[in-house]
């Protein structure tokens, strides 16, 4: 931490940290997770974002939501399912998707958790501002506009263009 501040300092360092500072910060925030709950943060973020749909997703929509594809989804659902915190059932709208079901040990988990959430959240943003958060946040739009227009510029590239 002291070396990415110190580099910091130096303009020509910033996008650099930044880039790499993102995958830092995940790896931490995982490594402090998975120590500290009875399953693994990507587990958890999964069983979050399927409890934020008002009916059971499908893994495609899922692993949109979540910024990865459905496979990553379904590996990590299997793992959830195995342990008996979600069923994956087949989808009423079309036969060969699949949807996350969470179960009564899945909700006890998500209700137990919810307080552990808002520590989450305290502990994280406690030297934040709420100007700083509202900053944070539209960065994190901004940073997102600039991943789609790297998949795109990508994607070019490997089709010629």
């Amino acid at each position: 931490m002291e070396y990415y501040e110190q580099f910091g300092k130096n303009p020509r360092w910033r996008k650099r940290l930044i880039f790499s500072g993102v995958f830092i910060l995940e790896n931490m925030l995982h490594s402090v997770i998975d120590r500290n709950s009875e399953i693994s943060c990507k587990q958890w973020l999964v069983m979050t974002v399927a409890n934020a749909f008002p009916q059971s997703p499908d893994l495609t929509t899922l692993g949109n939501a979540l910024g990865c594809s459905r496979q990553n989804i379904k590996k990590l659902a299997l793992q959830l399912e195995k342990n008996g915190y979600i069923r994956l059932v087949k989808s009423e709208a079309d036969a060969r998707s699949l949807c996350i079901e969470i179960t009564d040990k899945g909700k006890e988990f998500n209700y137990k958790n919810s307080a552990m959430g808002e520590a989450v959240h305290q502990q994280l943003f406690a030297d934040f501002s709420e100007e700083d958060i509202d900053k944070y946040y539209e960065l994190s739009v901004k940073m997102m506009h600039g991943i789609d227009r790297l998949d795109r510029y990508f994607e070019g590239e490997k089709n010629g263009k």
